[in-house]
């Protein structure tokens, strides 16, 4: 006999893939004849950025370029020099499925950098940089939530669930002229950018997001006197823009992300002819995922009071997004240098970032680890470089316990001010933290049921009542079950309010 089944459906993100493939950076480097000799290297770095993401059937398509920087002194050993070298990748990764409307998060990690003069004017460069990705497909997972049938005892779960009801991926850029403030020296050449989003509001409009923030971009230029240091100068964009964002709603958990996928400027004159002007396009990404709440019943166990009863299951996990967590605290350092003495710091910037999380009554604690790049002058105004690898904690409250939940954490780096003192500096960096947690669901979901109608349950009717002596802890459950009656009569005959045993004791099993 087959038995009717109800069944609720649960939204859910499968990952397809969720790893990163290496690029190999190898570059013999001439220096242009405008560049001078070099007499040391100061520092040499790889910045990978990732431009486009699509996919095609079942194959991940990444592209986008990397830029190998080089800084070094001149042969007078008094001034900074640069010389870069641009190229394009692409990668593409195998999925366990075609994907047709997926998301993707991409993010590009440096993994070594080796460099070095094989003679004033030729560069021998050895690297690799990874190309990250998780992709995330919208699917459906079907439970049984109810089995029809006047025999039937059934052992029910309510799980609260956040399902995925839509999400989007957009690139859009931010165009701005930015002018060089009051007292700053004209620039020749930039030598090198950084930039950052920041997200500071969004709102649910019509099936679309609107998202707010500000896009900040820092340059170190080189200026047109002949025997100038780089200049440092920093500026703040704020924008706005709309997603679209199918299903998504004013009640809807969003969870949303910006990040800068590059970079352009050109130094323009200004209305004097002096280069004060610099024609900046930054090209963001955002990511937005919408979450609808619901509660979801899930029969995990049954048996049937008259048949044996034949029960199809398999064991599943759901890892469902309960709270999104995010806040911004300043870490304090001192970075001291042992040989040298710090008469001015040039510039300071970061290039490596990790954070993992984990939560414990009703705490979620960051821990990760960061760098901070230095350019400076000695004493006697001679350029030199340190960075620093720096360790950092952070604690704050969440509304998530510690049982059964896992956290997806990440950084990124803003503002970083500093002081001189001194042989090294002090600084204050701005990290901008951000953690998904999930409560992780594990049960045995049903996914077929028969009765065995040749195969009645044995009963002996000359008693009312069965006299079963239980052990503290035992469950009603199962003592239903190997009777063949009902746990909720068990419990009205007993007067028992809980499913467990809380003691020892007689109970008086209804048959």
């Amino acid at each position: 006999m087959d038995y009717m089944l109800d069944r609720e459906a649960m939204a859910v993100g499968e990952v397809i893939f969720d790893g990163c493939q290496e690029q190999p950076v190898d570059l013999n480097i001439s220096l242009p004849d405008y560049c001078p000799d070099i007499q040391r290297i100061l520092k040499c770095q790889i910045y990978p950025k990732i431009g486009s993401r699509s996919i095609s059937g079942d194959r991940l398509m990444l592209e986008g370029g990397f830029t190998v920087k080089v800084f070094y002194l001149d042969p007078g050993g008094m001034r900074i020099r640069f010389c870069d070298s641009t190229d394009t990748f692409s990668s593409e990764i195998s999925l366990k499925q075609a994907a047709e409307n997926a998301q993707i998060y991409a993010f590009p990690r440096v993994e070594y950098i080796n460099c070095r003069a094989t003679s004033p004017r030729r560069l021998d460069i050895h690297g690799a940089f990874s190309v990250c990705a998780k992709v995330v497909v919208q699917g459906h997972s079907d439970v049984v939530s109810n089995i029809v049938g006047s025999d039937v005892e059934q052992q029910k779960k309510t799980m609260k669930i956040n399902n995925l009801v839509g999400f989007c991926q957009q690139q859009f850029s931010v165009d701005e002229i930015l002018e060089l403030g009051s007292g700053k020296p004209p620039a020749d050449s930039i030598m090198r950018t950084d930039a950052f989003a920041v997200l500071q509001d969004f709102k649910v409009t019509a099936g679309k997001l609107m998202v707010k923030g500000e896009a900040c971009v820092k340059f170190l230029y080189d200026g047109t006197e002949e025997n100038s240091m780089p200049e440092a100068m920093e500026f703040t964009i704020p924008f706005s823009q709309m997603l679209d964002c199918a299903g998504v709603t004013d009640d809807c958990l969003c969870d949303v992300k910006l990040s800068v996928i590059g970079v352009e400027a050109q130094i323009k004159n200004d209305y004097s002819g002096d280069k004060t002007f610099f024609d900046t396009q930054i090209r963001l990404f955002a990511s937005a995922a919408a979450y609808q709440g619901s509660e979801v019943t899930v029969v995990n166990d049954a048996y049937s009071k008259d048949f044996d009863m034949n029960i199809e299951s398999k064991q599943k996990t759901v890892d469902n997004l309960a709270e999104l967590v995010g806040d911004t605290t300043v870490h304090k350092s001192t970075l001291s240098v042992e040989d040298n003495t710090v008469s001015r710091v040039i510039d300071v910037w970061n290039e490596m970032s990790t954070v993992s999380a984990e939560i414990q009554g009703g705490q979620i604690t960051f821990k990760g680890k960061y760098s901070l790049c230095v350019l400076a002058l000695d004493e006697e105004s001679k350029p030199f470089y340190f960075e620093r690898l720096l360790d950092f904690e952070y604690t704050r409250a969440c509304s998530s316990s510690g049982d059964n939940t896992k956290c997806e954490a990440q950084i990124a780096v803003g503002g970083i001010s500093f002081r001189i003192m001194g042989s090294g500096i002090e600084a204050k960096t701005e990290l901008r933290l951000t953690a998904e947690i999930f409560s992780r669901y594990s049960f045995k979901a049903i996914t077929d049921v028969t009765a065995d109608e040749e195969k009645p349950v044995a009963r002996d009717n000359s008693a009312a009542l069965c006299i079963y002596y239980a052990e503290a802890g035992e469950n009603l459950w199962n003592i239903a079950r190997d009777y063949r009656t009902s746990m909720t009569t068990i419990k009205q005959e007993n007067g028992i309010a809980g499913d467990v045993m809380e003691n020892r004791g007689m109970l008086l099993i209804p048959m």
